[in-house]
């Protein structure tokens, strides 16, 4: 096609010359034919163009993390002849790997393509074609159109939501003492606390929590439930600020950081501490979590929360916002290590509080991040791989 291509522009502007050189009338003719099924080719590329339509179709448009949804893709051709050899080009969610479709339709007909989706990492993504190479059915002209140029057309959104990875124990001041397969599901009762409520029994319970009576009556195992004090308020801090990190090292420091904050979002609330989340872009809300119930909003919250943004990571450690309510924990998700930083956490351990500084460092950039950084009576975990967070 490409030789057949050379020849005939070839041909064209050999017409074209004899014409000149010769002033005979055929070759000027045999050129305005030639030139003009060119301009014919053209016309016919923008009228696919514009005309084009597609219909998206995912079964999901919310899935978790390491899922790999279909993405269909139906195409309509409403035009009196064929498309062949169109060309597309389609945006996944991974920037590395784009698809490419070879799109054939008769006249009037649907055509139906499908893509598997790889999902590494969690985020909001938008999936799709984002251009067209288009030939005319001559295969004079090939031409290539990006379809952000076209108002009507929209590209299908697919949020990824992190893993809710199960964290054995934090080693928090409060529960050092409560490690065990699985997760607590309350913290240890205080003493001189009372018990206000009664649920069922969970998996990973205390069994002195049990209420023997309520037990014995309902043939079903309840547990007590105690007061939360003030100071069983865990506070969360995601560094969403612009770490250096571009392309798929970025994606990957964000999906550690956030499947981080998930599993300790669940640990504590689970262990009915009231949580805190906070990130430390610009203008971003603190999204608080008094009971499980509340989880949900926190992993919608780290499911779509931008990274690379303003702000600053120290400015989030803070804690004006909590005014009245008093910390007692703090997980701080960040792989800086500058002074001053290091300062703003030196700063929360002289107040008293138990800190632990989670540090996500990528395989392929390590040297980005001291494997043996520490801080002085501060807990530092370096994560390589989300998963590694269920064994800390």
């Amino acid at each position: 096609m490409k030789r057949f291509r050379v020849g005939y522009y070839l041909s064209t502007s050999l017409l074209l010359l004899a014409g000149l050189g010769t002033g005979r009338w055929e070759f000027y003719f045999l050129f305005t034919a030639l030139f003009f099924l060119v301009a014919v080719a053209f016309a016919l590329n923008l009228w696919t163009f514009f005309s084009f339509s597609c219909r998206y179709e995912l079964a999901a448009a919310k899935i978790v993390k390491g899922d790999t949804p279909i993405l269909k893709i139906y195409i309509r051709n409403n035009k009196p002849f064929p498309i062949n050899g169109m060309r597309a080009t389609v945006q996944t969610p991974l920037p590395t790997e784009q698809k490419q479709l070879i799109i054939n339709i008769p006249p009037g007909d649907i055509g139906c393509y499908e893509i598997e989706l790889c999902c590494k990492y969690r985020g909001v993504y938008d999936v799709g074609i984002t251009s067209l190479e288009i030939t005319d059915i001559f295969g004079l002209l090939p031409m290539r159109f990006y379809l952000r140029h076209l108002p009507h057309y929209r590209l299908e959104q697919l949020v990824v939501y992190p893993r809710v990875l199960q964290l054995s124990s934090p080693n928090t001041s409060a529960c050092d003492s409560a490690m065990f397969s699985g997760y607590k599901m309350q913290r240890p009762a205080a003493k001189g606390e009372e018990y206000f409520d009664t649920r069922q029994y969970r998996f990973g319970d205390p069994f002195k929590r049990i209420h023997k009576a309520l037990s014995a009556r309902k043939r079903e195992l309840y547990v007590k439930r105690y007061d939360i004090s003030p100071e069983a308020s865990a506070l969360i801090v995601v560094d969403t600020c612009d770490n250096s990190f571009t392309g798929e090292d970025a994606l990957r420091y964000s999906d550690i950081a956030c499947e981080c904050a998930v599993a300790i979002a669940n640990y504590c609330l689970n262990s009915e501490y009231i949580v805190d989340l906070v990130c430390s872009g610009e203008d971003e809300p603190v999204i608080e979590g008094k009971s499980p119930y509340d989880f949900p909003k926190l992993l919608d919250y780290l499911a779509i929360v931008r990274f690379g943004v303003g702000g600053n990571v120290c400015s989030a450690l803070q804690l004006d916002y909590r005014s009245g309510t008093k910390v007692s924990e703090v997980y701080v998700i960040s792989s800086r290590n500058d002074q001053d930083f290091i300062d703003a956490l030196s700063a929360l351990k002289e107040s008293g509080m138990y800190i632990r500084l989670f540090m996500p460092a990528l395989q392929c950039v390590e040297e980005g991040v001291q494997t043996d950084f520490s801080i002085e009576d501060i807990s530092v975990t370096v994560v390589r791989n989300a998963d590694d967070i269920a064994s800390q």
